[in-house]
């Protein structure tokens, strides 16, 4: 079983993270030594959650993972330099399997994440590391706060050499094919070998001795496999029998006879294969949500207003300890009152403490023992010293009441876990069907139990159409403005009562449900009348797409859709779709249609029937206000 990241999958999920850049860093939480996550806020898009996992895994987690109600100290200071920070660039360093992050909050920082031995998370700045997870020392490196920070030695870069390059390491290589692409070209063994099955060269053969076609061919299929890794549009989970045994962000030849799962993204490959489960599903409670939020911020305002008292107690103990220096710097600038500012500071520059001065205020900067301390020159040392006494005492009873406060606020937070104690109770008997790569999307089955699936939001939109739509399918879309891409999976077979299901799945998820009307068009086209290009004159949002020649349109669709209990590869799943479809396919269903009572408390009433958590229906369901309008197997009564 694979028990690291390879170069490859950091390629892979490098390429995925490029999402983040223009993001700002929200919070990071570090837990159990090499667990990190890493929340960025992308305009349109939402959170996203970088996650570092035991040190060794890396990639963007689809579902966020349980993190600690509090930060630890770690994180803390992280937050304290880089919150709010923009994400400039995402990069892979020399092929190797560490991970730089560019930030930039005023002033430029490094996030660079090692996926070798134990792992480890440090944030450098103009060369120096500020802080790291883990300080440890090698013959030629040392990794700890204000360390210089250097990059392991540099080996071969497959991704920038060229044919000559390529072609004088395999030359110049003692060893057989596979070991000098696995060492000296820095494939590694399992994508040496792939190269090698893809060329169709031994393996086994002295690399010097290679023809220089076949070196050729070897180059063209190493580039053509980083590129297909760079794209990660078919990640599998390979397995042999029950047992996951690798994940790919491609199909390697090497398993061409294993059975694999296809993924559409490999982050959310590895998080399954890293025994990720969805996030759990628990009560959004935003009163509980606010509190904890408060709890948090009062935590860091405490810790700060400590740390800045004690500062401000050091320097005052500072003067005492400099004190000659001190009380003669302050004389003389005092003596110097009728001189002009330029004189004063001509003259305090010539102090060797002394670090910057603004006559203006009466202030000077001095360093004592490496530590800036600002005076007023007008006062004398001890007047200087009383005052930063005073200012470390008030910030001391600010946190003292911040503590008071903080104790309110876990008294009512803990009033408030009570009273959701018997909602909690209510769920006791919820079982969560299995989840699988597709309901990241809105989707449904066929009658004919062919994929149906659509976008959530503008990001996911793009997503289903990008990644999903293939020649053999079909795209559907509603006549309203803002409505979902629907994309039908292998539909280019499917009669026209199987394309209209779909296009009342297009309808029923538009905002035509949140209108409230009874019915509405649809239609569905080819896969190449979808277009991302505008024209002169067009624009096209993110999420949008433009639709070019004939529609195949349906007309007086009505609205009413079914929520059922159904069997998908032995599993028992829950599905949201058309009437008509789940009349086929389900002896226990539910008919809704747009109506008067409130979203949740009908997800509330359907997850009872079906004994499972009122998120999985809340999220099959169409967007808006509906009614339960009939039933087949269900008894809806109280």
């Amino acid at each position: 079983m694979k028990k690291e990241m390879r170069a490859f999958d950091v390629l892979a999920v490098v390429s995925e993270a490029q999402s983040l850049i223009g993001g700002f860093v929200d919070k990071i939480f570090q837990w159990d030594g090499g667990n990190v996550l890493i929340r960025v806020n992308v305009k349109g898009e939402g959170k996203k959650e970088l996650f570092l996992k035991d040190g060794k895994w890396f990639y963007l987690a689809p579902q966020r993972p349980q993190v600690p109600d509090f930060p630890d100290q770690f994180a803390v200071h992280l937050r304290k330099l880089i919150s709010n920070a923009r994400v400039e660039s995402v990069r892979q360093v020399e092929f190797d399997r560490i991970v730089v992050i560019d930030i930039m909050r005023g002033e430029q920082y490094q996030l660079v994440i090692e996926l070798f031995g134990e792992g480890n998370l440090l944030l450098v700045k103009d060369g120096k590391i500020v802080n790291c997870l883990f300080s440890r020392r090698w013959r030629h490196r040392e990794v700890r706060p204000g360390a210089e920070y250097l990059f392991p030695p540099n080996r071969f870069n497959p991704l920038e050499s060229d044919l000559q390059s390529f072609t004088s390491t395999i030359k110049e290589s003692t060893s057989d094919t596979i070991r000098t692409l696995a060492t000296s070209v820095n494939l590694g063994g399992q994508y040496a070998e792939e190269v090698c099955l893809r060329a169709d060269v031994d393996k086994a053969s002295d690399a010097s001795s290679l023809s220089e076609e076949q070196i050729s061919t070897l180059f063209r299929t190493m580039m053509d496999l980083v590129q297909q890794v760079k794209e990660s549009s078919d990640p599998r989970i390979v397995f042999e029998g029950e047992d996951m045994v690798d994940v790919t962000p491609a199909p390697l030849v090497q398993y061409s006879e294993s059975r694999a799962d296809n993924h559409s993204v490999f982050s959310e490959a590895l998080h399954e294969y890293l025994g990720g489960e969805p996030e759990p599903l628990e009560i959004t409670d935003k009163a509980l949500l606010k509190l904890q939020r408060q709890l948090e911020h009062q935590r860091e305002s405490i810790e700060r207003r400590k740390a800045e008292a004690e500062e401000l107690s050091n320097n005052a103990e500072l003067l005492y300890m400099n004190y000659k220096q001190v009380d003669d710097l302050l004389n003389l600038l005092k003596s110097m009152k009728g001189s002009s500012w330029e004189e004063i500071r001509s003259f305090s520059e010539s102090i060797d403490i002394v670090r910057s001065v603004d006559p203006s205020k009466h202030r000077v900067s001095v360093l004592l023992e490496e530590k800036k301390v600002s005076l007023d020159y007008e006062l004398g040392i001890d007047s200087n010293a009383n005052k930063l006494y005073d200012s470390a005492k008030g910030l001391r009873e600010k946190a003292r009441r911040a503590e008071e406060a903080l104790q309110n606020t876990e008294t009512k937070i803990e009033k408030r876990k009570k009273g959701l104690a018997k909602v909690e109770e209510s769920r006791e008997g919820a079982n969560p069907t299995k989840q699988f790569w597709f309901e990241r999307y809105k989707w449904f089955l066929t009658s004919s139990e062919k994929l149906v699936i659509a976008g959530r939001d503008a990001r996911t939109n793009d997503q289903v159409v990008k990644k999903h739509l293939k020649p053999e399918d079909r795209y559907a879309h509603a006549d309203v403005h803002g409505a979902p891409s629907v994309v039908f999976k292998e539909g280019s077979e499917a009669q026209e009562e199987e394309l209209r299901e779909v296009c009342i799945f297009a309808l029923a998820h538009s905002k035509a449900w949140n209108a409230g009307v009874k019915e509405g068009s649809a239609y569905w086209v080819l896969p190449d009348q979808v277009s991302k290009a505008p024209m002169a004159g067009e624009f096209v949002p993110r999420g949008g797409f433009i639709i070019r020649g004939k529609r195949n349109y349906f007309h007086h669709i009505v609205m009413e859709m079914a929520v059922g209990e159904i069997s998908y590869q032995g599993e028992r799943k829950i599905m949201g779709a058309p009437k008509e479809t789940m009349e086929s396919m389900s002896e226990r269903y539910v008919i809704v249609a747009p109506g008067k009572t409130e979203r949740s408390r009908i997800s509330s009433k359907l997850a009872k029937r079906f004994e499972v958590p009122e998120e999985e229906i809340s999220r099959i369901l169409p967007p808006g206000n509906l009614e339960i309008v009939g039933s087949k197997g269900i008894p809806l009564e109280e």
